[in-house]
């Protein structure tokens, strides 16, 4: 994918930051069941998105209605029928806000937003090491540096929402994060970040 799809299609990614902050007042507004409600919302969409993926894959007018619309940031597989991006972010933020603690939760989809980004549009454009598939040293350094920056800025809240989290634990967070979008596994790295460095989190947190 050209540099410059590849920047439109993590601007939109980025925005993905919008799950963990509504998560953030989602959490204070309701503080018994605001993590029921928003993973039920958010598995709302994810159905949604799903059928989408299903028309676009069946249907052929419907395809290309979505490739008239975001063709040009669509990778090959989503092109060929496989589920987008977008798909896969809103279920495993769904899954993560489930099982996860929610300052964990929200660090972890920081993490996504972030972290990933970082990594695919600084090892796109400056990354010269290959590390495993196409990417990169400078790609893998960006997105932990991302995530660590990030961290800084959860460590820095957490007093202000009660939560517990430690510097070393979002260290641990922050290279399973990395790791998980460096390595690929037959899992969605949308899934693998999120999940990894969420259960990681939860291993080191006490409590």
């Amino acid at each position: 994918m050209p540099y410059f799809e590849e920047l439109i299609r993590k601007t939109i990614h980025t925005g993905s930051i919008i799950i963990p902050i509504t998560a953030v007042f989602v959490y204070r507004m309701y503080p018994v069941n605001g993590r029921i409600y928003l993973a039920s919302a958010l598995a709302v969409i994810s159905v949604i998105l799903i059928l989408f993926d299903i028309l676009k894959a069946r249907y052929r007018p419907f395809k290309s209605f979505i490739l008239g619309l975001f063709g040009k940031v669509l990778r090959e597989s989503e092109l060929s029928g496989g589920m987008t991006a977008a798909t896969i972010v809103f279920a495993s933020a769904s899954f993560t806000i489930l099982i996860f603690r929610q300052e964990i939760a929200i660090a972890a989809l920081v993490f996504l937003s972030l972290g990933d980004s970082a990594a695919a549009l600084v090892g796109k454009h400056f990354g010269r090491i290959k590390l495993v598939g196409n990417r990169t040293l400078t790609g893998s350094l960006a997105a932990l540096n991302t995530c660590l920056l990030a961290s800084l800025a959860i460590l820095w809240l957490s007093p202000q929402f009660g939560w517990k989290l430690t510097p070393m634990t979002l260290l641990v967070g922050s290279v399973v994060a990395t790791l998980s979008e460096l390595f690929d596994l037959p899992l969605d790295d949308n899934f693998r970040i999120p999940v990894f460095s969420a259960l990681a989190m939860e291993l080191i947190l006490p409590g």
